[in-house]
């Protein structure tokens, strides 16, 4: 296949691809909303829907930006500022909804602990001040991405010894530490989970709701002496990769659908109130009409 099959192809996956992800994980990400905003006094459904907030900018910012070069010839040549911007703000979006993943397993695993004193550190007050502190904490640890990013050659992008730096800190941050973390805590809820049925009534069971988690790892590697048709090849691998990685923020919602219980019944529920809202109200008062009618003739019978 040669470089210029790969960059047509590669070119009409950004094109298609990135807005067909920001429309399901936005639709998606909104419903979330929609149904965690009922319990938004709840420590772990106030990290949820400010996770579905961040996946939203993240899935609206980033696929703009990637359809923005076709219509504007590639706005990150001229624009050294827009490159900057965009890695910056991605970085933060995508940081902080991993940090709402990881709080809300924390919290869930304090919640379901049968010692008092951890179930007190789940209240609605601290949970606000640790997404402030998360967001504070985002915006100041991914000051080094707009420092260090810049245009080489048409590129933009990291170089030179920070590239190395760079992918070093994305393997932590990004997938190490999110992943042991939501591993730990979710193991550590289901050890409660299954010691808490252990100890009350079946019909206690309810008392505690699951949601559902998931982990991502991604990696990044460099290969030294490449050929332009070389680049080419890992350029169509790595936008292929980044566009499957993009799925993390547009799939929550499609995950707790098929595997959470609670969260279809909470869905069912959104959903029927909706339509009883737009449908049923006006078929209800006909029928309440026509029945006053009917219970009318018959008192005059």
């Amino acid at each position: 296949m040669s470089s210029t099959t790969l960059t047509t192809i590669q070119d009409q996956l950004i094109l298609f691809g990135y807005p067909t992800w920001m429309i399901l994980g936005n639709i998606g990400n909104i419903f979330i909303i929609m149904i965690f905003m009922r319990y938004r006094h709840n420590a772990c459904s106030i990290y949820i829907l400010n996770l579905a907030i961040m996946n939203n900018l993240y899935l609206t910012f980033l696929s703009l930006t990637q359809i923005i070069p076709f219509s504007y010839k590639n706005i990150t040549v001229y624009a050294l500022a827009y490159c900057k911007i965009r890695l910056y703000l991605t970085n933060i979006f995508d940081q902080v909804a991993k940090t709402m993943l990881v709080l809300s397993c924390i919290d869930r695993f304090m919640i379901s602990s049968d010692r008092t004193s951890l179930r007190r550190f789940s209240t609605y007050k601290r949970a606000k001040f640790l997404i402030f502190f998360s967001v504070i904490c985002w915006l100041l640890i991914c000051i080094h991405v707009p420092i260090m990013i810049t245009i080489i050659d048409g590129q933009c992008g990291m170089f030179s010894v920070y590239a190395t730096i760079y992918n070093v800190y994305t393997i932590i941050f990004f997938s190490l530490i999110p992943s042991i973390l939501i591993g730990i805590f979710g193991y550590l809820t289901h050890r409660n989970m299954r010691h808490i049925r252990n100890c009350i009534q079946p019909s206690e069971h309810n008392v505690i709701k699951r949601r559902d988690r998931e982990l991502m790892i991604t990696s990044r590697y460099a290969l030294p002496n490449k050929s332009f048709q070389y680049l080419q090849i890992e350029l169509f691998i790595f936008n292929i990769s980044f566009l499957l990685l993009f799925l993390n923020n547009a799939a929550p919602f499609y995950i707790y659908l098929i595997t959470s219980k609670s969260f279809r019944r909470d869905f069912k529920q959104l959903i029927f109130n909706f339509y009883q809202k737009i449908v049923k109200q006006p078929t209800v008062s006909v029928a309440f009409i026509t029945n006053q009618s009917l219970a009318q003739r018959d008192t005059r019978v």
